[in-house]
């Protein structure tokens, strides 16, 4: 394993003996060992990750069935209205014209009162979705987070940086890397993604998996959200 290595100087310099520390020119060193990692592609890779999203995925299926349902619900509703409101003419009398009204009316109410439910049935299930995802989601990140640890003790490395890192840059619209430029000699993400999928099912291919969650796009740039209203 090769690891970049930074040296730092400290000047000593004591109150009573400057004008010797600085003629000495006394000076102590620290080696630091540093390693790079990315771990958006070992978050991306971890078997563990397609497991938690194939039953993610399934969920938000059964979410987004129900909110068809309902948004059906709603259509025939708004059917059986327009229905009420065809059958009205002149050749009706008062009373008649009456009862049509006040069916419409009923049906308006219910059609209100389940539009309602859907929101506030669509805003239930995005907030729990989302509270489930980031639950899991933290505890993949702290299997990655303990594999990186375990390659890096081992490797005695001191520092470890993020080579995918980014920084934010709204003038532009993107974001730029953290690392401009990170020496390839010193990644560890292949050792520490093959501890990470060293208890993955065997025949494992994290491509495989990725075409069959996400086709040929790959996997999003955003995790998957329930559909507000």
């Amino acid at each position: 394993m090769k690891f970049a290595t930074i040296t730092t100087a400290i000047l000593a310099l004591g109150a009573m003996t400057a004008p010797m520390a600085l003629a000495q020119g006394s000076t102590a060193t620290t080696n630091l060992k540093v390693a790079t990692v990315n771990v958006k592609e070992l978050y991306t890779l971890y078997y563990k990750r397609f497991d938690t999203e194939t039953v993610l995925q399934k969920q938000l299926a059964d979410i987004k069935k129900d909110i068809a349902n309902r948004e059906d619900k709603l259509r025939e509703l708004q059917e059986e209205a327009k229905k009420i409101i065809d059958k009205n003419d002149g050749s009706l009398s008062d009373s008649a014209r009456a009862k049509l009204q006040t069916e419409f009316n009923a049906k308006q109410n219910e059609f209100r009162a389940l539009e309602q439910e859907l929101k506030d049935f669509v805003q239930r299930r995005n907030v729990a979705f989302r509270e489930l995802r980031n639950r899991e989601m933290r505890l993949l990140m702290e299997d990655v987070q303990n594999a990186v640890n375990s390659v890096a003790e081992k490797s005695s490395a001191d520092i470890v940086m993020d080579s995918g890192a980014l920084s934010p840059q709204p003038e532009i619209g993107i974001g730029t890397p953290v690392f401009p430029y990170l020496k390839k000699s010193f990644d560890i993400t292949p050792e520490v993604l093959k501890q990470l999928n060293a208890g993955a099912p065997k025949g494992f291919d994290p491509q495989a998996e990725l075409k069959r969650l996400y086709g040929d796009a790959g996997a999003p740039a955003t995790p998957a959200e329930v559909p507000t209203k």
